[in-house]
């Protein structure tokens, strides 16, 4: 502000802090324009409005943790001499012949351990996040949700020979309901559409640099998989602007989730 207005000024680092210097002239001036844009821009509202954390934050990022190494560890050791991977993967030409479970078995499986490190952290960050604002139990109905939904609209558009496996559809379903339910629930600061945007501008962001790779990477689940979360996360900011929620209320929603995993386990167990 003092350089638009022309005031000679320099900024330096003091004992406790940072110390402005300007000319002895320039004193009153500088102060008169520093009042100024205070005074012009202390009506601008908070970034965000303040509401307190829903419960089960840190018991569902510890749950899908959990469940990821715990599945991972029984794939690879192939417990009871059983190919988890054959049976539960994706694979587009049985899953048209009527095996949909493998929408959501697949999200359980992972080719490595390197695999399997990344999506638990970036699913502890953005399911953490998304469990803060709307409660752990609803977080994780809704990342199942977009996991298994991004992953059949991926088997709609991809070839019969296609398979793949991996929780980064869910992932990117956690990141798609996070910023839908940020933005359109209004939940940032509302003095101008760009700071209203910023979850979604963000959210691309993150999908274009973290959701493209190698040629080992599906990239389509992963853009499936977001627009399979952003839309009920984008549904439930625009119906819901307060959500208050109770322990009891995201146990049964996440023991809800863990039942329909289990269940799709055992149709391609069966």
């Amino acid at each position: 502000m003092l350089l638009a207005m022309n005031i000679d000024h320099e900024i330096e680092r003091g004992v406790f802090g940072w110390r402005l210097s300007v000319p002895a002239h320039e004193e009153n001036r500088a102060r008169e324009q520093l009042q100024l844009w205070e005074s012009e821009n202390h009506r601008i509202g908070p970034l965000a409005r303040h509401t307190p954390a829903q419960p089960g934050g840190v018991a569902m990022a510890v749950a899908w943790s959990v469940i990821l190494m715990l599945c991972y560890t029984i794939q690879t050791r192939y417990l009871f001499s059983i190919d988890w991977v054959k049976i539960g993967r994706t694979d587009v030409a049985l899953m048209y012949a009527g095996d949909w479970w493998r929408a959501a078995t697949a999200l359980t499986l992972h080719a490595d351990i390197g695999h399997v490190w990344v999506n638990i952290g970036f699913g502890a960050v953005f399911g953490g996040l998304l469990a803060r604002e709307i409660g752990g139990g609803l977080a994780g109905c809704m990342i199942l949700f977009g996991g298994v939904v991004g992953n059949l609209m991926n088997a709609f558009v991809q070839r019969a020979s296609h398979t793949s496996i991996g929780a980064s559809t869910a992932v990117f379903a956690a990141l798609g309901s996070l910023s839908a339910w940020l933005w359109l629930g209004r939940r940032l600061d509302q003095t101008g559409w760009a700071r209203r945007a910023a979850p979604l501008v963000g959210a691309i962001v993150l999908l274009a640099w973290l959701g493209t790779g190698t040629e080992r990477t599906d990239i389509v689940a992963h853009l499936t998989g977001f627009i399979a979360g952003f839309v009920p996360g984008g549904i439930l900011g625009l119906k819901v602007r307060s959500l208050r929620t109770t322990v009891q209320r995201e146990v049964v929603l996440g023991s809800m989730a863990l039942c329909v995993l289990i269940a799709a386990w055992l149709l391609a167990l069966a």
